[in-house]
């Protein structure tokens, strides 16, 4: 059963399907920081339909190595300005966190020694801690 799990995300994942996400918006753009392991990520906009799919389209940010930061650009908010970030790493583990509020210039840092305590700190353009998010980890 595990197999056959790994065997249909990855297929869902090099299929190219079409993505639930908008366009990024105009030059907004945010900073990802992987504090894991090697992943895809996903910044997808929080609403029903993205949260009840595992057909998310083309990574956002393809083969972000550990403790590597990049910008990508924002695409449009969803449900109450909210995002989702969603990630499945080199050893097929998958991260999720929900209702996440980013704006431009802001930093997202995934982080934790083992999976029952990754979390997402965002911080602002100056820095300052904004929240801290819980991040669902489990093997696919």
């Amino acid at each position: 059963m595990k197999k056959a799990l790994i065997c249909l995300m990855s297929m869902l994942l090099l299929c190219g399907c079409k993505a639930n996400h908008t366009a990024p918006a105009n030059d907004k753009a945010v900073t990802f920081v992987n504090g894991v392991t090697d992943a895809d990520v996903w910044l997808l906009p929080d609403t029903e339909a993205n949260r009840k799919t595992t057909l998310w389209g083309a990574a956002t940010l393809s083969g972000v190595k550990t403790d590597e930061s990049r910008q990508t650009p924002l695409c449009e908010a969803g449900d109450g300005g909210l995002y989702l970030i969603r990630m499945i790493d080199a050893d097929h583990i998958y991260y999720s966190a929900n209702g996440v509020a980013l704006e431009s210039g802001w930093t997202v840092r995934i982080a934790g020694a083992d999976l029952r305590s990754v979390t997402a700190e965002v911080t602002d353009e100056t820095g300052a801690l904004q929240r801290t998010y819980e991040v669902f980890a489990a093997s696919l």
